[in-house]
């Protein structure tokens, strides 16, 4: 399936999954600890800095974040086999279980916060690795660096003459402007609600994965 046939769910859905981890970075940011959850540039940088001062608290927890990622991008491995789009692989499971990790790191933050926040950290590494190719287009959801050096090769591309697939600009705007969607709205919200503002990323999650349930079974029946 050509990149320009990408169709609009999974443009949204890529959207909505944007969405998800910006609102998670921003309350990972605004609760106690001023943590980055769906990144870890920053993260390996301040243990590195942590290592260097020596401030083993900070070597340990900023380890275990970096170790929580990887092994939510280890259990969606597990779980799809693939990081090529493909509509035959079951990406309601790991988006139930960001649902999942989401809803446990609320529950704990109350009274473990430094610990929670690694559970939301499992979730975006779930998420992040759940479609990481397509057609040769790299996609991540959880983070902008490479969408944004996407965008700045297209724009570079189109004025030296070259061909830039529209699809493939739209996909990574819609994932730029997704994030930041999901960060007003999660700076919106955290007043109002507080830590119970990390249940409605819990809540998008859980109805991303029905969603998709929804859209895999007709495609099965189709197939049949």
């Amino acid at each position: 399936m050509p990149f320009y046939t990408l169709p609009l769910w999974v443009q949204l859905g890529a959207f909505f999954l944007a969405i998800n981890a910006g609102m998670i970075n921003v309350l990972g940011q605004v609760t106690v600890l001023h943590q980055s959850v769906s990144h870890m540039t920053g993260n390996v940088s301040m243990l590195a800095m942590a290592v260097i001062q020596w401030q083993p608290a900070a070597i340990l927890y900023l380890f275990l974040v970096t170790l929580s990622y990887v092994i939510g991008s280890f259990y969606s491995g597990l779980i799809l086999g693939n990081s090529q789009f493909s509509f035959s692989r079951l990406y309601g499971i790991p988006l139930s279980l960001v649902a999942l990790l989401i809803f446990l790191c609320w529950l704990l933050l109350p009274y473990f916060p430094r610990y929670a926040l690694l559970w939301a950290c499992v979730a975006m590494g779930v998420q992040n690795a759940m479609v990481s190719h397509y057609k040769g287009t790299i996609i991540r959801t959880t983070h902008l660096s490479g969408v944004l050096t996407d965008l700045g090769l297209a724009l570079g591309y189109r004025v030296r003459g070259l061909e830039a697939e529209p699809k493939r600009i739209i996909l990574h705007l819609l994932i730029l402007i997704g994030f930041f969607i999901g960060g007003l709205l999660a700076s919106l919200i955290y007043p109002l609600l507080k830590l119970n503002s990390f249940l409605v990323p819990a809540v998008l999650s859980l109805t991303l994965s029905i969603l998709y349930w929804g859209i895999y079974l007709r495609y099965r029946h189709h197939q049949n």
